[in-house]
């Protein structure tokens, strides 16, 4: 590794999240327990009042279908979820005869997180309903008292909700909200085509967002069963790179140290969106690479600071 920056580009501060939706779910509390703990991938149990939990839901062959955060607060359960556009316009639940889904509609991730448990929560009285609460995420060093949903030895990540923005103004930016979950592995699926693409060993989700401990859950056989048995020969990762190593990466091919020629596109597989921080002159994204080609991705790939 060239450099060992990536904790002096997390900037402390707070920023209302105008991407994210705050789902109710509504339910008497026990009914509404069983019914997260034997849907979603983490373990609600491990929930305390005013905490917050990243989790996913998977499909049956184990595809990450949706990944959003659960919040405790006031003894009742809060999905917050990256939002589509055009949420006001839709009704939740969405219809689930294709007859009454317009052509061509492409649900974003909120969308996709209701209509595939809507036919489950029926049979414990569970219902969602959007609300007008805002989110509101936070950066901290790691010492603050706050109960983050990520950590790392240098800071720390929570979120909250509000109903009123009058007395908030931003601290920080959204890129650098974006940069710090980047640093501390935290993939946020944001896009229809991000969905039923990945399993969790493959994005980080199996470290942050899976518990194994816990009882069964759609897709749970087939994620465990990577997880213990399966030879992961690949890794996520988040590359640190200076501000235009993708726009100036070029076509041609190099040559390894083994003399073998490589086409410096195959080296590594960006998942999600691009974070610049133009004021440190830095560009932060996550990728898979091939654990063999780690050590020496550095001096193939020019412009490469620093790869977590």
């Amino acid at each position: 590794m060239k450099k060992d920056i990536h904790n002096k580009l997390i900037e402390f501060g707070s920023i209302y999240l105008e991407d994210m939706l705050v789902i109710d779910i509504e339910g008497d509390k026990s009914k509404v327990e069983e019914f997260l703990q034997g849907q979603v991938t983490s373990d609600i149990s491990l929930l305390s009042e005013n905490s917050a939990q990243l989790s996913c839901i998977c499909d049956h062959k184990g595809l990450v279908l949706a990944d959003f955060i659960i919040i405790k607060k006031n003894e009742k359960y809060k999905f917050i979820v990256s939002k589509t556009e055009s949420v006001d316009e839709i009704r939740y639940p969405e219809p689930t005869d294709a007859a009454f889904i317009p052509e061509g509609r492409k649900w974003g991730v909120d969308h996709t997180l209701i209509y595939e448990l809507t036919p489950f929560a029926k049979f414990s009285n569970v219902k969602f309903k959007k609300t007008d609460e805002v989110v509101i995420g936070s950066i901290s060093p790691k010492s603050n008292s706050e109960e983050p949903f990520l950590s790392n030895d240098y800071c720390q990540l929570s979120i909250n909700t509000n109903t009123d923005l009058n007395a908030f103004e931003d601290s920080i930016s959204a890129p650098q909200w974006e940069a710090a979950n980047k640093i501390l592995g935290n993939l946020m699926l944001r896009f229809p085509h991000e969905t039923e693409k990945f399993r969790p060993l493959e994005i980080n989700y199996d470290k942050l967002r899976v518990s194994f401990d816990k009882g069964c859950y759609r897709g749970q056989e087939i994620v465990a069963r990577m997880k213990y048995l399966g030879v992961d020969r690949r890794k996520f990762c988040t590359f640190i790179t200076e501000e235009h190593f993708i726009r100036d990466m070029r076509p041609e091919p190099i040559i390894d140290k083994d003399g073998k020629s490589r086409n410096k596109k195959k080296l590594f597989k960006p998942v999600g969106s691009y974070v610049w921080l133009d004021d440190m002159n830095v560009c932060i994204f996550n990728a898979i690479v091939k654990k063999d080609d780690l050590p020496k991705l550095i001096d193939l790939l020019p412009g490469v600071i620093q790869i977590l």
